[in-house]
């Protein structure tokens, strides 16, 4: 195991918003950093989709909620993802991430009773018209988001 002055240091690396995505890719791939300092990297806005995908091994809550909602993670992983998590925070993080592929949401839509995650699916601009036009029957607001969301979408397609 590292010693605590390194694990220290990769957690500053970590936590800081200038590290490359070249050293955090390398402390990702370190075998003896914890899986806290890992979920930051997964957090961290220079990490790239490599690092994502590597850092999916950990199959901890955080890690996967914070892979599911960056902005970094391929539409084709987080497609993979909403087939095989069944954990509510990582759907729910799926849900908003606007780089989910419409066909994910729709099959997302399929499998949830959560109406957060409704909701979110209701509010991501990448959920396609028709699986917005299945949600107009759900609570009010869910349906409100769904038919604003769809307007909106309706408007920029003429």
């Amino acid at each position: 195991m590292k010693n605590e002055s390194s694990q220290a240091k990769e957690l500053e690396l970590a936590k800081n918003p200038s590290t490359t995505s070249d050293v955090l890719e390398k402390i990702a791939r370190t075998r003896d950093i914890n899986e806290d300092i890992k979920t930051f990297i997964a957090r961290h806005q220079n990490t790239n989709s490599k690092t994502l995908v590597y850092l999916l091994r950990y199959d901890k809550v955080e890690m996967m909620g914070a892979i599911a909602q960056h902005p970094n993670t391929s539409p084709e992983i987080l497609e993979l993802m909403v087939r095989g998590s069944d954990k509510l925070y990582t759907q729910y993080k799926l849900a908003q991430n606007p780089n989910t592929p419409s066909q994910a949401l729709e099959e997302l839509l399929d499998e949830t009773d959560s109406e957060d995650i409704k909701l979110a699916i209701a509010q991501n601009p990448s959920t396609s018209t028709s699986t917005l036009k299945d949600l107009f029957d759900e609570s009010t607001l869910i349906s409100i988001e769904a038919r604003k969301n769809h307007d909106y979408q309706e408007t920029f397609e003429k």
